[in-house]
Parts: C-alpha cells; sequence; structure tokens
C-alpha cells in the first residue's frame, strides 16, 4: 500500500499580514487625526523651546512645568477657540 503523504512544500500556507499588521478603522469611522495631531505638534513644538527656562530641574519637573505654562499659553488651541 502506497502513503499518501503531502510533503512539507505542498501544506496551505498561513495567511500573510496584511498592511504590516496596522489595523484599519471600520468603515464609516474616522481615525484620529487632524487637530489632535496638529494640537500634540504644537505642544512639543512650545516644549521645545522653552525647555532651556527649567534646565536646571530633573526632566519630570521640566514636564511638570512646561505643561502649566501650556495650558495658559495663548499657542495653546483649546485657548485660542474659548477666545
Amino acid at each position: 500500500m502506497a502513503a499518501t503523504t503531502k510533503s512539507a512544500t505542498t501544506a496551505p500556507k498561513a495567511k500573510a499580514a496584511v498592511n504590516g499588521g496596522v489595523k484599519k478603522a471600520p468603515p464609516g469611522r474616522k481615525l484620529k487625526g487632524g487637530k489632535a495631531s496638529t494640537a500634540m505638534a504644537k505642544m512639543q513644538a512650545y516644549f521645545r523651546e522653552h525647555r532651556a527656562e527649567f534646565s536646571s530641574l530633573a526632566f519630570k519637573d521640566q514636564q511638570k512645568e512646561l505643561g502649566k505654562l501650556w495650558k495658559a499659553a495663548p499657542e495653546n488651541p483649546k485657548n485660542a477657540a474659548s477666545s
């Protein structure tokens, strides 16, 4: 009786990851971006510009102080919207 086994090369292949494993939003839903991304970029630029003012502090404390300044800054989109 002859064996009818399949070789390893003819075995079904696993489905390849589509889009490199990046999830897409379901139809009808929007991805985060636009205003949120712009606000984050503005905050990072503000922190970069003002970090030298707190160079004597540890990084964690710098972030706290910069955050306090950012909340009241006119560059902050939340403050511009409320004006």
